[in-house]
């Protein structure tokens, strides 16, 4: 999308969600019907590719379904939003926003521990911000998990797919699980001329047109069967819009068969999947913080030697019907913020892409 008639589309389907955001519905509308009408004249505009057509009119449906929503509002025959979909501005809204427990959200955390770092490796004599100094350094990191509110309710997605068949993609949509006909957030995969996935990318529904996670996926040998080929664990990196610095899982053995227990750094601390074992062909891995080795231990996982703090963070499960797999699931508990939540969940359905539709053998 080059032309000044497309950029003007694009800022009206991202203003439209911004006016829904700030509560001016009637504006709202009003960008929502261009949005309509733009998208549509794009994805019917042979000039452009197939899958930019095909994504332009996914976004049209889901602003005439907005458009519809909001008109039911203003004529009265409808209270309120049922939901504020998430955007930048609710991002931004969310980390700056004090926790409970006082300090930062870890999403703000991990922004500016990522940009020091990134600066420091560039000039070294760099001194420490004030506000992540509890982050770096000879102190002990105090842990996230026990911070977290316990009072406050999980958010808890459910997990479609869309295949495109056409393109050789596949969308996964997650949708909150009390507002099914909501859709929060989506991740685009391709194995387009390739026989297993090498990136993906995560959107917010709202902002289509650019990813907020780029996610790269490490190559793994095929084993000539795809499904046993989706077994083997791999490291996947993540590139967020808000920090500098790629976030990388790291798994305990790269190429094995079951997933092994993945690392990452978030916010200055240590956290792990861990997937379970199992007969479905999705495996919903869950997340435990890690304690450092200084620290005293609360409990294990698995029975084994990893320390963890406090409970579990994110987690899900496959959803099946006489047998059949449906859907998924996947939790996030309660009181993380924005930027946090939608890397988890990023995680989640990268794992579950892989799983489904990484692999061509």
């Amino acid at each position: 999308m080059a032309s000044v008639q497309d950029i003007e589309v694009v800022r009206y389907s991202i203003s439209a969600f911004y006016e829904e955001h700030s509560g001016n519905l009637k504006r709202a509308q009003s960008l929502h019907e261009a949005a309509v009408l733009g998208l549509k004249a794009i994805a019917e505009d042979t000039w452009h590719d197939q899958e930019t057509r095909t994504m332009c009119d996914k976004q049209a449906e889901f602003h005439a379904s907005r458009y519809h929503l909001i008109r039911s509002i203003l004529d009265g025959s409808q209270e309120n939003l049922p939901v504020i979909l998430p955007t930048v501005l609710s991002a931004e809204e969310s980390i700056n926003a004090t926790p409970s427990s006082g300090g930062l959200a870890i999403g703000l955390e991990e922004s500016l521990l990522s940009e020091y770092l990134t600066e420091k490796s560039e000039n070294p004599d760099l001194g420490i911000p004030s506000q992540i100094q509890h982050l770096v350094g000879p102190t002990t990191i105090p842990p996230y998990a026990p911070s977290l509110d316990s009072t406050l309710p999980p958010k808890q997605y459910k997990i479609t797919v869309d295949i495109d068949s056409t393109n050789y993609s596949y969308w996964l949509n997650a949708h909150p699980i009390d507002q099914p006909d909501q859709t929060f957030y989506r991740l685009r995969a391709s194995r387009w001329g390739k026989t297993q996935f090498e990136n993906v990318a995560f959107y917010r529904a709202t902002e289509f047109i650019a990813p907020c996670i780029d996610i790269k996926i490490a190559a793994v040998a095929s084993t000539g069967d795809k499904e046993l080929s989706a077994q083997k664990s791999r490291s996947i990196e993540y590139t967020t819009s808000n920090s500098p610095r790629p976030i990388v899982e790291a798994p305990a053995a790269s190429g094995k068969r079951t997933w092994s227990l993945q690392k990452f750094g978030y916010g200055g601390r240590v956290f792990a999947w861990v997937t379970p074992e199992g007969k479905n062909s999705v495996r919903i891995p869950t997340l435990y913080e890690m304690e450092s080795e200084s620290e005293q231990s609360e409990g294990n996982i698995e029975g084994g030697s990893e320390k963890v703090v406090g409970k579990k963070l994110c987690w899900g499960e496959v959803k099946s019907v006489a047998g059949m797999e449906t859907h998924a699931t996947v939790t996030v508990v309660g009181g993380t913020d924005q930027l946090f939540e939608e890397f988890l969940v990023a995680s989640q359905m990268t794992k579950m892409a892989i799983f489904l539709f990484g692999h061509d053998i």
